[in-house]
């Protein structure tokens, strides 16, 4: 966590005072992607994917011939995003790839990303739903609650994808049943690596009342350990039902997206240009393999081969890097479970 920290303020102070919007120039990602398999016939919905690394993924995604389901709320960069993944598909498989379509989900609101799931369901009724990348997160916000009393970055990054998930694991086992595999990819972060240790507290019913802005990191780091510990946990039982439903997890590194501005400019009082770090489609390697490259198996963690960069190399989902264990796997399910409702395998 000191080290993630240390390297986003090191970013910060390097460079001009301008945050400029144009990003450093890609520098794996064409030749990354062009070694992936296509793929046609399988669907893919993407949490947050109005912008940054989400749509990133449902752009390549599409270009590679999948039907995409972009998940957000409701906002003109969600109609331009949804905009530029129609493009994608419309050249992709000789202009026959599935329209990409919309879905509304408010990760601050329980009862939007039910409906979200129900009208993903409807969407891949016939056919399941081959990946759920639960990309979707923030950063450093403020301790105020969500709609449902939960603080707004464990709503966002932790609850309501264990929501999801729990919602759309029929269309997933469809899938499974009619291709063989599916996936669910949880993007986490390397702040969620090493201490501090799990804490039960944020992930109750207490929001605007978890240490203010001071704590602000702390939630963080505390949702992307959870994204971590739930990827071990659900992995542990799709195992012990035979399931070839494969949970897997990744990070980022430091990249140029709006969160790296946001973070920035808290962490040190001004933003930084995005061109100081990788850029956007560089950081999403890692998740665009969990989703699609075939040697990919449950459990896996993919991040960047360098500090802050590279192309993706595996990370042992397990002490030192990630404190989970048995007892916390157990904590963090029952806590979800308390806040969204049961969740049997």
């Amino acid at each position: 966590l000191v080290v993630f920290r240390y390297a986003v303020m090191t970013y910060a102070y390097t460079g001009s005072l301008d945050s400029s919007i144009t990003e450093r120039p890609s520098q794996l990602y064409d030749s990354f992607v062009k070694q992936l398999p296509s793929l046609e016939g399988k669907t893919v919905a993407v949490t947050g994917a109005s912008r940054g690394l989400g749509y990133v993924t449902a752009l390549t995604c599409a270009q590679k011939g999948a039907e995409v389901i972009l998940l957000g709320r409701k906002s003109e960069a969600a109609d331009r995003a949804l905009g530029g993944v129609r493009e994608a598909a419309a050249s992709s498989l000789g202009g026959e790839c599935p329209t990409p379509v919309f879905v509304e989900c408010d990760h601050l609101d329980f009862a939007s990303v039910r409906d979200a799931a129900n009208d993903v369901r409807e969407i891949t009724t016939d056919r399941g739903l081959d990946v759920l990348c639960c990309n979707a997160g923030i950063m450093l916000q403020e301790d105020v609650a969500s709609n449902d009393g939960y603080d707004i970055t464990i709503s966002t990054n932790v609850l309501s994808h264990f929501l999801i998930t729990k919602e759309l694991m029929p269309a997933l086992e469809k899938a499974e049943q009619l291709r063989g595999e599916a996936r669910i990819v949880s993007m986490s972060s390397g702040s969620g690596f090493g201490p501090p240790t799990f804490n039960p507290v944020y992930f109750t019913r207490r929001g605007g009342n978890l240490g203010g802005e001071r704590a602000s990191y702390d939630r963080y780091h505390q949702s992307k350990l959870a994204n971590l510990v739930f990827t071990a946990a659900l992995d542990d039982r799709l195992r012990a039902k035979g399931s070839n439903i494969k949970a897997v997890a990744c990070t980022p590194g430091v990249c140029g997206t709006d969160m790296f501005v946001h973070a920035t400019k808290v962490m040190s009082g001004r933003p930084a240009p995005r061109s100081n770090v990788p850029s956007t489609e560089d950081g999403s390697l890692s998740q665009l393999k969990c989703i699609i490259d075939p040697t990919i198996e449950s459990g896996d963690l993919f991040g960047p081969s360098r500090d802050m960069g590279g192309q993706p190399a595996k990370v042992d989902l397990s002490p030192p890097t990630v404190l989970v264990n048995e007892e916390v796997k157990a904590k963090l399910w029952k806590l979800c479970e308390d806040a969204v409702g049961e969740f049997r395998l």
